[in-house]
């Protein structure tokens, strides 16, 4: 894999139920997104960030610590994610239910190779 399009197009092809692989800035802006069915790029990019950064004040807030990763599901979708160097982060959203344990894996072996490529 050459480039963090063919690293988001592989997690999107090969997660079951996936509909978004993406890396995202904490400002919503995409570096590289796959989205399928129901969500635009765009729009999914900038609000997956509004939750992203809402759990990151929590946990400010709370003072629990930094962020590892993050999973929250809906009815329709479960997003799985993790932060990527300190201003990005990785994320998966697949149709529930959704298999975390895989989109887990998959995920934490694609991160050494995009942090490597953001360097």
């Amino acid at each position: 894999m050459d480039g963090f399009e063919e690293v988001i197009k592989f997690l999107s092809e090969n997660i079951e139920g996936a509909v978004f692989a993406g890396i995202i800035g904490k400002d919503g802006l995409p570096v590289a997104v796959e989205a399928k069915e129901i969500m635009d790029k765009a729009e999914g990019s900038a609000e997956i960030a509004n939750i992203y950064n809402t759990i990151i004040r929590a946990c400010n807030t709370l003072k629990v610590g930094t962020l590892q990763e993050f999973f929250v599901n809906t009815d329709q979708l479960g997003f799985f994610g993790i932060p990527v160097l300190e201003d990005y982060f990785l994320v998966l959203a697949m149709h529930t239910p959704a298999n975390i344990g895989r989109a887990r894996l998959e995920i934490r072996r694609m991160l050494p190779k995009i942090e490597e490529m953001m360097k």
